[in-house]
């Protein structure tokens, strides 16, 4: 091998490539990245996951200041005529991840046949998509800085503990439009938790869209759901079980009309409410959990097999000050 040159040679052995395609087309993949994590699923749903094909970046046109030449005349007065400024745009950056699938000589030639290959592809398949998991989870609920700012840019970034403390998505603190709401240092969840609740509920909801723009999806720790769930526990009433037998806990907590869940990837003491009018993430359909171009490779130095599985995109938000966080729970 001479410098600059590749270490991957040709495309080689169709079938295992075609089985990774056939899974990768299938949804499979797809299902066990956003269907094994609870965030994540909620972001599937409701069109949520926008697919957004090229660009440097994804830009997003904000509005924060009212047009002020709307006003009342008379007969022949002159019209305010100013020029108005009040918009800009966001801006957020495509991340990166992905995950290799590998099979050795050895494997290869000790699952002969379609069916062994395609059993053992599943499991490198299973084993890649649970790492992706791990990888994309984490950095949904991150400030983007981990691994050299190259992770997901995710919720402690979009939704910060002080409003007005970092820029994000290149747009500046000074601009107060564009800032969520907050409480911070709650304190013990038996006293403070709902009080705060309530408060930064109602300060999401405010604005254009009144109630039509409220919260409608809150998630948290499990220590913290559990500590809701034991505010709300003594305002339940039951009625009997027609299988016989005495219920105990809430199968489903909400709060007014918010659906509260817990993940384990969500950071210890925070709770996030958010509107999923105001939230998504932007995929770039050719990295959207697909394989490497040319499908499986064979290096020149190893006796094996290798593909990647990429992703491309990043969260993003439309209206700050339409979600919120309480920090500091205990």
């Amino acid at each position: 091998k001479m410098a600059g040159e590749t270490v991957l040679s040709q495309t080689y052995a169709p079938l295992l490539t075609t089985t990774l395609k056939r899974v990768l087309d299938s949804g499979a993949l797809h299902d066990q990245v956003f269907d094994n994590d609870v965030f994540l699923q909620w972001m599937r749903a409701g069109n949520r996951i926008k697919m957004v094909d090229g660009g440097e970046r994804m830009r997003i046109g904000l509005m924060f200041g009212k047009n002020t030449t709307a006003g009342w005349y008379s007969d022949y007065e002159s019209l305010d005529t100013t020029a108005q400024a009040g918009m800009t745009s966001a801006f957020f950056n495509n991340k990166q991840a992905s995950a290799s699938i590998s099979v050795s000589g050895l494997e290869l030639r000790s699952n002969k046949g379609a069916a062994q290959i395609t059993s053992l592809q599943q499991e490198k398949i299973t084993q890649a998509a649970s790492s992706l998991v791990d990888v994309i989870a984490t950095g949904s609920f991150s400030d983007g800085s981990g691994s050299s700012n190259k992770q997901l840019t995710g919720l402690e970034a979009m939704i910060e503990n002080t409003p007005g403390t970092v820029a994000y998505a290149d747009v500046p603190v000074a601009n107060t439009q564009w800032q969520n709401q907050s409480s911070t240092s709650v304190g013990a969840a038996a006293v403070n938790l709902l009080p705060s609740l309530r408060t930064v509920y109602n300060n999401c909801k405010q604005g254009k869209g009144g109630a039509s723009s409220a919260p409608d999806f809150i998630i948290t720790t499990q220590a913290v759901h559990e500590a809701l769930e034991s505010l709300l526990f003594p305002q339940v009433r039951y009625e009997q079980n027609p299988s016989g037998g005495a219920d105990a806990g809430i199968s489903k907590l909400m709060f007014k009309t918010s659906e509260v869940v817990w993940d384990d990837y969500c950071t210890s003491g925070n709770m996030y409410v958010l509107n999923s009018d105001h939230i998504g993430m932007f995929i770039h359909p050719d990295a959207n959990f697909s394989m490497s171009d040319g499908g499986f490779q064979k290096p020149i130095n190893q006796d094996a097999l290798i593909a990647q599985i990429f992703f491309q995109g990043n969260m993003f938000t439309n209206n700050r000050r339409k979600l919120g966080k309480l920090s500091g729970i205990t």
